[in-house]
């Protein structure tokens, strides 16, 4: 009888290892905060420090400037949001019916997270988009989900779910205008409408063949 090779166990992460991932955690998540409240030039790295409770050296070590922070935040943001729409594009379903669910999912954690959603480059940060687009880990997120987005609405022109006579690039433009965080945020944290509600008008606004294709 054959024998089998036992399984090689993964190697386990040290102790050191963990508190780092703990610590860069915690200092992304104090940044996102501190940003949001005071914007990009305001905010410091000493103030970081502070609200943490680790030392400005450490900070330093993890991350070598600003600049480096708020990236790793963009990163770790657009990272989230390629996958939330790798997942809402795999349904098999209409594509007007998956436009929605990722309308709804973005608005959703617009009205959980507020102002710390940095994806729309909003202005309060002081930052511009040359900051991200000389990041080529960034710029591939963002093609790729400009792709996917892409392909989306071309299916729907096919499919005659959105209007084949409007170009896909202005579609798509429409999409992505649609998905920016600061367009809708005031509705959503002042609870005047829910994102399912949002995400129903706003279908209907952009794109009236999905009330005439829901009819």
């Amino acid at each position: 009888m054959e024998q089998k090779t036992p399984a090689t166990p993964l190697p386990m992460r040290s102790l050191r290892e963990r508190q780092r991932e703990e610590r860069a955690a915690l200092i992304l998540e104090v940044a996102q905060q501190l940003f949001s409240e005071k914007g990009y030039v305001e905010a410091s790295i000493d103030e970081i420090a502070a609200r943490t409770g680790i030392a400005k050296g450490t900070v330093y070590l993890h991350f070598a400037s600003k600049e480096e922070l708020v990236v790793a935040l963009f990163e770790q943001q657009f990272n989230q949001f390629l996958r939330q729409i790798e997942q809402v594009f795999a349904e098999t379903l209409p594509a007007r019916v998956r436009l929605e669910h990722l309308l709804l999912d973005v608005y959703t954690r617009i009205q959980a997270q507020g102002n710390q959603v940095l994806l729309d480059l909003n202005p309060r940060l002081g930052l511009t988009t040359n900051v991200i687009n000389k990041r080529p880990d960034l710029a591939a997120y963002s093609a790729k989900a400009m792709e996917l987005i892409t392909a989306l609405m071309a299916e729907g022109q096919a499919n005659a779910e959105f209007d084949p006579s409007i170009p896909t690039a202005v579609l798509v433009a429409t999409l992505v205008n649609m998905l920016a965080p600061n367009s809708y945020e005031r509705l959503l944290a002042n609870g005047q409408i829910s994102p399912a509600e949002l995400a129903g008008y706003l279908s209907r606004s952009f794109f009236p063949n999905l009330a005439s294709a829901q009819a």
